[in-house]
């Protein structure tokens, strides 16, 4: 199960994934932060990365969420 939403009108980027373990984890951003991140999506080449890739990447790199939290390949 995952999640992904991204909410312009409230600046909101909210991850929702089970970990390894079979938990819910809860990650995102908020705010100018996710907005920024938002417009960078837009114009991003997402021909080799996925979009929900790119997020959880940048997740991981923020530290929010723990590295190898998500397995597999986003579609």
């Amino acid at each position: 199960m995952s999640i992904l939403k991204l909410n312009w009108d409230e600046a909101k980027i909210h991850v929702v994934v089970k970990d390894t373990q079979g938990d819910t984890v809860t990650a995102g951003y908020t705010g100018a932060t996710a907005t920024s991140l938002m417009i960078a999506l837009n114009k991003a080449n997402l021909t080799t990365n996925s979009l929900q890739k790119r997020i959880l990447e940048q997740l991981v790199t923020d530290g929010k969420l723990p590295a190898g939290t998500v397995t597999g390949d986003p579609d």
